[in-house]
């Protein structure tokens, strides 16, 4: 009888982070992928990531007598994820738990009160998420007022706050109030790591966003160029550029300047090429953005060489019969019946025709006008 071969045990978690390194090198990777699964949205990624970051505080304290502090922290933080995805229950029920090992657990004043602002700031971002504003705000001001007795008002607790704060007042359309708040958190992201640092740049980036609310659109434009110049030559926040950048030419164009939005997209496009993958989703957002303002600057041959990439790049990446594609589709159309190229307009709008028929019969208002500019096409070479 052959002898059984065992292998490695390999928990669902394996798959977040090579569980042969040191729990505390395991940590520090978690942290990283739970701040990038948490900017694209994917809240059930991050609390797979706080569970394992809160097992291994777990296994550190418990095996190698690591301090509570740690734990109390990772569990306040897998409660925030919770109520991020909706699970609002399980994230009281953490934060609960958290607060019990704390009033049972630490007995140095100085931590006590470091911890109470940690656990307050959670229970704030868990109101907040529940939509509970009033006493998100309330709990929020609270943490504030410890964080600033036990630490300071310039670290990145205070930021953190602050910016929670100004999410609240935002919420509730106070979007003075929320320029405030996000403003005390940029400064106190400032003191930390710089003007050019990350959570600097994310402050500022939500500083234009409450002014650009509160009717400041001229200032708010000013201080989104000025991030987008400080993020153009930093691969590692590529993304982050990139939306800041569409984000600019969005507010340029409500403005008029068509052209300097033109610039916004093109300093996209190069981070982009430089820094991503050709089939990057996002290269096709910027490329069509580009392709719509140049048909509005009437720069109709610059508009058709993007529109051809965004088909080609759309087909790799959603598929021929994708709506995507028949929408591309039918804007070549369009561009080819201003430019009189009737056979090439009938071309696209028929193939555009075809996909909606068949796979996306839904959109039946699109459907009904190809076939008024193929029946224009008729007319016209008739």
């Amino acid at each position: 009888m052959p002898a059984m071969r065992s292998r490695p045990f390999e928990s669902a978690a394996s798959e977040l982070v090579d569980e042969s390194l040191h729990p505390i090198e395991q940590l520090e990777i978690l942290e990283q992928k739970a701040r990038e699964l948490s900017s694209q949205g994917d809240a059930d990624a991050v609390i797979e990531c706080r569970i394992k970051q809160f097992c291994l505080q777990r296994v550190l304290c418990h095996l190698h007598d690591f301090p509570l502090q740690p734990i109390i922290r990772a569990q306040a933080s897998l409660a925030e994820a919770y109520a991020e995805g909706g699970y609002f229950s399980q994230a009281r029920e953490h934060l609960a738990q958290a607060r019990e090992v704390c009033s049972g657990g630490i007995y140095d004043d100085a931590q006590c009160r470091r911890l109470q602002a940690d656990l307050l700031a959670a229970e704030g971002a868990v109101s907040l998420a529940e939509g509970q504003l009033q006493a998100a705000e309330k709990v929020l001001m609270e943490a504030a007022h410890v964080g600033r007795e036990a630490c300071g008002e310039t670290d990145d607790r205070a930021a953190r706050v602050h910016l929670l704060l100004g999410k609240t007042a935002q919420q509730r359309g106070n979007h003075d109030k929320a320029m405030d708040h996000f403003e005390s958190a940029w400064e106190a992201h400032e003191a930390t790591e710089g003007g050019n640092g990350e959570g600097t740049l994310r402050a500022r980036l939500r500083v234009a966003e409450a002014q650009q609310a509160a009717g400041r659109l001229e200032t708010a434009i000013e201080t989104q160029q000025d991030v987008v110049r400080r993020l153009d030559g930093n691969a590692s926040l590529t993304p982050l550029l990139v939306e800041s950048a569409c984000q600019l030419a969005r507010w340029l164009e409500t403005q008029g300047q068509d052209r300097e939005a033109l610039e916004a997209l093109s300093t996209a496009e190069t981070a982009l090429g430089n820094n991503s993958s050709p089939e990057d989703p996002m290269i096709v957002d910027v490329k069509r953005d580009a392709a719509l303002l140049h048909l509005k600057l009437g720069d109709h041959d610059t508009a058709l060489q993007y529109l051809n990439d965004v088909h080609f790049l759309e087909r790799r990446i959603h598929g021929s019969q994708s709506s995507n594609v028949a929408r591309t589709l039918k804007a070549l159309g369009t561009v080819h019946l201003v430019r009189r190229n009737f056979e090439e307009a009938e071309r696209a709008l028929l193939q555009a025709l075809r996909i909606f028929e068949t796979d996306h019969p839904q959109n039946t208002a699109l459907i009904r006008d190809i076939h008024g500019k193929l029946a224009n096409i008729a007319s016209a070479a008739a």
